[in-house]
């Protein structure tokens, strides 16, 4: 097991990518807390309210939350629900280039030195991962798989390119086997 360098992590990379998977092998190897903002907007998104009938047309659509609710989400996290010394993954924290300077400047602010990790796989292989998870079935699934790559190109790229500007990004070369790739993590990172 390798001496970790870095206990704050936001994990960035296509639907499909393995942000999850990784994030549960960090979890149980380094004893890192996950947040899921997807999972959180998924929580929302059940519930009978204004607020979860919002969310749930959002997540249904494929699209991206408004960044100022998911920087919402994200600093509520930080500032009322987070130890200073507790390892955590933040996946799906900074999709859009304002939250991505949101997380910047918040754990810089709570001085929580942090790497950007972009597990970075091709379209074609997001698809072909999705697939196999059963989340393409017919052709209106196939157009929300497009959907979420589509907003993945408009918005996520300039968050990832505000992580390298400011030296936090880590690249992993994502079609790789999981053991591959969690090594490549560990490497990246490792004191």
């Amino acid at each position: 097991m390798a001496d970790l360098q870095y206990q704050t992590l936001v994990f960035l990379g296509k639907p499909g990518a393995g942000k999850g998977t990784q994030g549960r092998m960090l979890a149980q190897t380094y004893e890192f807390e996950v947040f899921s903002s997807g999972d959180t907007f998924r929580e929302m998104a059940s519930r009978d309210t204004f607020l979860g009938h919002k969310v749930s047309r959002i997540v249904n659509q494929g699209e991206l939350m408004p960044y100022w609710f998911a920087g919402f989400v994200f600093q509520d996290k930080v500032i009322n629900h987070l130890e200073p010394d507790q390892p955590i993954i933040f996946d799906g924290a900074a999709r859009k280039r304002p939250e991505a300077e949101l997380v910047h400047d918040v754990l810089q602010w709570f001085e929580r030195d942090y790497r950007a990790v972009y597990i970075d796989i091709s379209d074609e292989e997001a698809k072909q991962r999705l697939s196999e998870r059963g989340e393409t079935s017919n052709r209106a699934d196939d157009e929300h798989i497009q959907t979420r790559l589509d907003a993945y190109h408009e918005e996520v790229i300039p968050a990832i390119n505000y992580f390298k500007e400011v030296g936090t990004l880590v690249s992993i070369k994502g079609e790789q086997t999981e053991e591959n790739v969690f090594a490549e993590i560990e490497e990246k990172l490792s004191k």
